[in-house]
């Protein structure tokens, strides 16, 4: 079955879940912990949601889940536990996103690419205006109790396309990039737009400790792979982020994932 098809079906049961809450009467194991993927919050650019939305998912989140650190959602936990990651490194992660952690006292990862650092020029894509942190932003964030910042590559290319030979400059390079800017070490990588080869995942597995992949499974825990840990979309339909969280749609998930990849 094709990604778009898995897409479209996918949605449409969380809308069906939506009004007919077919996931709690459905007997399933428990689903374990999530991590959230979010890019602009009030910036303009990929995927963007307003801090209104924002601040209002944080506030439910805290309420009903333990919201922890990156590294920590693998842990076996008694309550689900939830990791907040941010991608591409833009300003509205320091302006917007940064107060409202420090409001909620929540932890929570920023990908850099590294390209984007004191170049006015760069543009991941085509079709929008971003607008990066600046070198003294990120030397500023080292220092912030809620924020990890991670690794998103030097140029933002789809690693899956990256040639052998190139991939320890979109991998590595940007690594020893951060950490000379920083000071410190830099363990967490996120692949841009969550697309990886095997070839990819052996250098980020040799060179980091943690890394975020696109939707494969849905749950995080002790058995997941911390060099391709999966996220769902903060900032996507409300109903299917819902949809999500459930048990259900987790263990559902996980089955469509192992029947595509042979485990059963």
């Amino acid at each position: 079955m094709s990604h778009r098809i898995l897409k479209s079906v996918w949605i449409r049961l969380a809308r069906l879940d939506y009004y007919a809450n077919v996931s709690s009467l459905v007997p399933v194991p428990d689903s374990g912990n999530r991590i959230l993927m979010y890019h602009s919050v009030g910036g303009g650019s990929y995927d963007d949601i307003s801090p209104g939305r924002f601040r209002g998912q944080i506030e439910q989140l805290t309420r009903k889940y333990a919201v922890v650190d990156l590294p920590d959602v693998m842990e076996e936990t008694i309550e689900t536990s939830v990791a907040l990651t941010f991608d591409d490194g833009t300003i509205d992660f320091f302006e917007t996103v940064r107060p409202i952690l420090h409001e909620f006292e929540v932890p929570a990862t920023v990908f850099v690419t590294t390209d984007s650092i004191g170049n006015e020029e760069f543009r991941q894509d085509e079709w929008f205006d971003y607008e990066y942190m600046s070198d003294d932003q990120l030397v500023e964030l080292v220092d912030d109790e809620y924020v990890t910042v991670g690794n998103h590559s030097k140029s933002h290319r789809k690693l899956d396309r990256v040639p052998a030979d190139e991939l320890a400059d979109e991998i590595v390079e940007s690594k020893i990039e951060l950490e000379e800017l920083l000071g410190v070490d830099v363990t967490r990588f996120c692949y841009p737009e969550g697309e990886y080869s095997p070839a990819a995942v052996d250098l980020v597995r040799d060179t980091h400790r943690f890394a975020v992949a696109g939707l494969n499974e849905i749950r995080v825990g002790p058995e997941s792979d911390p060099c391709l840990l999966p996220r769902i979309n903060g900032a996507g339909e409300p109903k299917q982020l819902r949809w999500e969280f459930t048990d259900f749609s987790a263990f559902l998930a996980k089955t469509i994932f192992d029947l595509q990849n042979g485990y059963r």
